[in-house]
């Protein structure tokens, strides 16, 4: 029987033995709950004995037990109870018959062991190569490593492969014929654990708590095996470390960036700017002109940053941005004469639509032909948007070279002509103001931006004709002019104009 028979051969031999040795037979071998039932035998306990069993007048029950544990029982039936050596034989043969049945039990699990072995020993093969294949793709020396890391998916998988950034924008999509649309990022992501969303396996590349991005398979008819599944989390987990190094360099650059914008506007040596922009990948060449963005209705935040770097990316603008103050800045090379007027059109509509506000103000420098030049730029464009700021229509672009006479009154800074002229003209009324508490001076600016109509000054100051003509009436008892006379109402309106860019319609 120990000779490496299986249990079905061990068993027949057990019954020819039985057969041979004694007028009994061999009813049954229950191994397991049930059998016996099934078996029509009944009183059968784990240690053996006397048990039931239908059509025989003596039953017994042998328990088998081996090294390895119980083996069941042998049951032995016939019409008279076996002399007392033939239950010597018969107690015999069960114990060999247990013997034998364990060595099968336990050949039989080696065998699966062994196996199991064998289909771990091949599934780490394959998890080792898909990690190589992997690892390769991400130390490859060429600057798209998440095209390279898509592309060695892949090829793995042989699924179309998308990757997304944290807004859900595709960066790569390797076995598609275009660009598939912008998502949302992977559904309630937890790691790199696939999950299913729709025709896509989804794994988000997640460092740490925050999202960076997602990779997922294009898998309509669910044909993803267990490895596809292994390589998609592994996969995330590399793209994990290659978008943290991305945002890592990203954000050091974007620093010097900011820093090289700082010192630019302040004024710095034309040969560090342009071997600094170098280090960062900027061109600082071409003549550049300083843009000025800004709410008049809020200060500068990071909703207006982040505006103003998403119009820029999706312009394809080229440029540097900082922020000063309450404004954001943008550095950018001077576009063609052509094309200028629709570039700045086109900046502050972009801006908009992604600030939802409805006041931006853009002011734009004039041209710097070279680093040394942007402060004066920077300093143009604070004057430009300053006057857009403190305009009648304060949503929209004013560029420079356009402003003619606003030009001459400064951007407000130690502009003590300005003060001087503005004090000659509007000083009376922006005492009286102050003493009590009065809008004399916006009434007249309001008056004066809307042409003197009556009707549309009113409305916008929101106050009844008969109180517009009241105050008008008391301007010219206070300052002595003729409102009616072109030469004064010119050299008011300039005044105005001036007191607003020195800030005054602000207190």
């Amino acid at each position: 029987m120990a000779d490496g028979r299986p249990a079905a051969q061990i068993v027949e031999l057990a019954r020819g033995a039985v057969r041979s040795w004694t007028a009994c037979e061999v009813v049954a071998v229950p191994r397991k709950t049930g059998d016996a039932a099934a078996a029509g035998i009944g009183g059968l306990r784990a240690a053996g004995g006397r048990v039931a069993a239908e059509g025989y007048g003596w039953a017994w029950a042998y328990a088998m037990h081996a090294a390895n544990g119980p083996q069941g029982h042998l049951v032995v039936g016939g019409g008279r109870p076996p002399s007392t050596d033939e239950r010597f034989l018969l107690a015999s043969l069960a114990r060999y018959t247990a013997v034998a049945l364990g060595q099968d039990a336990l050949r039989r699990r080696l065998r699966r062991t062994t196996g199991d072995l064998h289909r771990a020993e091949a599934q780490l093969r394959e998890q080792v190569a898909v990690q190589e294949t992997l690892a390769r793709a991400a130390a490859d020396p060429a600057d798209d490593r998440i095209g390279a890391i898509a592309e060695a998916l892949h090829a793995i998988t042989g699924l179309p492969v998308i990757i997304e950034d944290a807004s859900g924008h595709p960066r790569a999509w390797p076995g598609l014929a275009e660009a598939p649309a912008a998502g949302t990022g992977a559904p309630d992501p937890h790691g790199p654990l696939p999950v299913r969303d729709g025709d896509r396996l989804v794994a988000a590349a997640q460092p740490r708590h925050e999202v960076l991005g997602t990779i997922a398979l294009v898998d309509p008819g669910r044909m993803a095996g267990e490895r596809d599944q292994f390589a998609l989390a592994h996969a995330a987990l590399v793209l994990s470390g290659e978008l943290a190094h991305v945002q890592a360099v990203a954000e050091v650059e974007g620093k010097q960036r900011r820093d090289l914008v700082e010192d630019l506007l302040d004024g710095v040596d034309e040969a560090s700017a342009t071997a600094r922009a170098e280090a960062v990948g900027y061109d600082l060449a071409p003549p550049h002109r300083a843009v000025v963005v800004g709410s008049p209705v809020a200060p500068a935040g990071d909703a207006l940053t982040a505006a103003v770097e998403r119009a820029v990316a999706g312009l394809g603008l080229p440029g540097l941005l900082g922020r000063r103050a309450d404004h954001v800045v943008l550095l950018t090379p001077d576009p063609p004469r052509a094309a200028a007027a629709a570039t700045w059109e086109r900046l502050h509509a972009a801006i908009s639509d992604r600030l939802g506000t409805a006041e931006v103000a853009v002011g734009v420098g004039r041209p710097a032909d070279g680093p040394a030049g942007l402060a004066q730029s920077w300093r143009d464009a604070q004057r430009a948007y300053a006057v857009r700021a403190g305009g009648r229509q304060r949503d929209g672009v004013t560029v420079d070279d356009e402003l003619g006479l606003y030009r001459i009154l400064g951007t407000g800074a130690g502009s003590g002509d300005l003060e001087r002229y503005v004090d000659e003209w509007l000083g009376a009324l922006l005492r009286y103001d102050a003493e009590s508490h009065s809008e004399l001076t916006r009434t007249l600016r309001t008056y004066l931006d809307h042409g003197g109509n009556y009707d549309e000054t009113a409305a916008a100051l929101i106050i009844h004709r008969s109180t517009l003509r009241y105050r008008l009436q008391r301007i010219r008892d206070l300052t002595g002019f003729d409102l009616g006379d072109p030469d004064i109402r010119l050299n008011l309106h300039v005044a105005v104009r001036g007191w607003s860019v020195l800030g005054g319609d602000e207190s």
